[in-house]
């Protein structure tokens, strides 16, 4: 079988060849420094593709170098000292592979722009393992067991950190410490960024409740989205486009070289960062490219913060008094806390009014600013009844003036109003915003108003609702998805709308909802209203006739369960 091998003499050709690929390994990356060096990630193509390779390509270098370890490790035993003439062959190969895996890298990275402590780290590490197997090859051509040996545990080493350092930019930087015994993880995360635990504060070990409204704006609640949306791609290990979005400062700084503001305190509308999460999904500028983008509660908050200044130190209160801050901090919050969704809607629904955490005198001025409005324009505000002294408006005296205007002078006293119609009013979709923010409404009438499905997909926060009148309304099937996330209503009237009642039945038997469409009373029936739940009339006015023939029918539940509407509004 001899004849068949030729047995050569060890020559230097094998060397001065693995010196001359070296030579073309570092001219390579070179070029591509040169032709992507101003690259800004966004410019996709052909290039992008071959990069990417790179997460695949990279795994077998990995092993072979292993393998080449292992082997020149076992030739110092007896019984394996024949491996030794195959140790150069396996070299060979680590040091091919290895320069494949480097290049595809360095040109994924320079394409798509990525940059960052762990990125340099994971970059540097990989270019040492080219250089030791190489190395190792021209030592272990040379015959030097010694310095083979040596080389090839560097190889090793930078291999084992360069796979460290690239798993910290796609996981989080403690990834592999997470679990590991607390004496190896100040080694595992040296060269990286990482949060150290808070240590505990002096006193008797209970947090400290801070009121809402003193919670500092970019540190409990920007950051936290940020962190959710943003800073995998844009911290310090990993810098994605020249920005870094994970302190204040360098938020504000914006991408380097970028002549579009990350965010420009004062105008949100001018932010980038608020401009790329609007864009329409497909739009190749939207951002996050990949994931959950940003809630609309998200959204809002940030735009509030950056047209209030984008000050790092400043107080949720500062954004404005309008009751519903407070109700979409508390959703932004519970949102990236353990539970999700089903917290934030638990949130809306129980968070602190706004009312309660004003002073006695605050109240009164608030309470005197709208009674004043009302006076004016002729609707009624006042107690659900003398044990209830939430509020209840009525503007069935005004309905002909009372429009999107007015409404709004309802907002200083929103966490308040408990009953509100708008009965037979000029209101329309706008004025729903309003409305929205009264997170304590429990009764509300639209009927005979211009509103839409648009206009009461405003209203999804109102987790207190429990009655609903759309009677000669424009809404459509639509409103079932707002419907949806009103755990508590209970009777909707949708008369004389474009509601297909086939529908509203289908919708009113998979939840637990009673929805009148008409279809099913044989006499018209005005809006519903329970005696034990309005309060007591006045003497004068207890006994209001019924509503003349002639005057035009209003939705109401049937007679044995409701009382007749006339009633009802004359009492008011």
């Amino acid at each position: 079988m001899s004849k068949f091998v030729k047995h050569e003499a060890k020559s230097s050709k094998g060397v001065k060849f693995a010196l001359f690929i070296g030579i073309l390994w570092a001219i390579l990356l070179g070029v591509i420094w040169v032709a992507y060096r101003n690259s800004d990630g966004t410019g996709g193509g052909f290039m992008n593709f071959i990069g990417r390779f790179h997460v695949l390509i990279v795994h077998f270098p990995i092993g072979v170098i292993f393998l080449a370890f292992i082997m020149h490790a076992l030739t110092y035993l007896t019984a394996f000292s024949h491996l030794s003439k195959s140790v150069p062959f396996v070299l060979w190969i680590s040091f091919l592979t290895s320069i494949k895996a480097t290049v595809v890298g360095y040109l994924l990275m320079r394409v798509e722009d990525f940059d960052g402590r762990a990125m340099d780290l994971h970059m540097y590490f990989g270019l040492a393992v080219v250089v030791f197997c190489l190395l190792a090859l021209v030592f272990s051509i040379k015959g030097s067991r010694a310095m083979t040996g040596l080389t090839l545990a560097i190889a090793v080493f930078a291999t084992m950190a360069s796979g460290h350092f690239g798993g910290a930019m796609v996981h989080e930087a403690d990834y592999l410490t997470e679990h590991a015994p607390e004496a190896l993880k100040p080694a595992l995360l040296v060269g990286l960024h990482h949060d150290e635990p808070a240590a505990p504060e002096e006193g008797d070990g209970e947090a400290v409740e801070i009121p809402l409204g003193e919670r500092v704006v970019y540190t409990d609640f920007v950051l936290p989205i940020l962190d959710k949306t943003c800073n995998e791609c844009h911290n310090e290990d990993k810098i994605k486009g020249k920005l870094r979005m994970d302190t204040h400062e360098l938020l504000l700084a914006g991408a380097e070289g970028s002549d579009f503001p990350t965010v420009l305190p004062g105008d949100s509308a001018e932010s980038e960062l608020i401009i790329r999460v609007t864009l329409p999904t497909d739009d190749d500028e939207f951002m996050p490219p990949k994931g959950d983008g940003f809630t609309e509660d998200e959204i809002k908050l940030l735009s509030l913060w950056i047209d209030a200044g984008a000050n790092p130190e400043m107080k949720l209160a500062e954004l404005g008094d309008d009751p519903s801050i407070e109700a979409l901090a508390l959703a932004v919050e519970a949102m990236h806390a353990e539970g999700g969704e089903e917290i934030a809607e638990t949130a809306v629904a129980t968070y602190v009014s706004v009312w309660d955490t004003l002073t006695p005198e605050e109240q009164d001025a608030r309470m005197a600013e709208v009674m004043e409005s009302a006076n004016k324009y002729h609707f009624s505000v006042m107690p659900i009844s003398a044990e209830d002294d939430r509020l209840r408006v009525n503007v069935i005296n005004a309905a002909k003036e009372f429009g999107d205007d007015q409404i709004k002078l309802l907002e200083p006293i929103a966490d308040r109003i408990a009953w509100l119609d708008l009965g037979r009013s000029q209101v329309t979709d706008d004025a729903l915003k309003t409305v929205g923010k009264m997170k304590a409404l429990e009764r509300l009438h639209l009927e005979n108003t211009k509103t839409t499905e648009a206009g009461i997909a405003h209203l999804g926060g109102l987790q207190q609702l429990e009655y609903l009148n759309l009677y000669g309304t424009g809404v459509g099937n639509g409103v079932f998805e707002t419907f949806e996330k009103l755990s508590n209503l209970k009777k909707i009237y949708v008369w004389q709308t474009k509601v297909d009642a086939g529908e509203a039945k289908a919708f009113e038997r998979s939840v637990n909802l009673e929805i009148n469409t008409g279809t099913d009373l044989t006499a018209p029936a005005a809006v519903e209203t329970s005696a034990k739940e309005e309060p007591k009339p006045e003497p004068k006015k207890e006994a209001a006739p019924a509503p003349k023939p002639a005057a035009k029918p209003t939705p109401q539940p049937e007679p044995k369960k409701e009382a007749a509407p006339a009633e009802s509004k004359k009492a008011e």
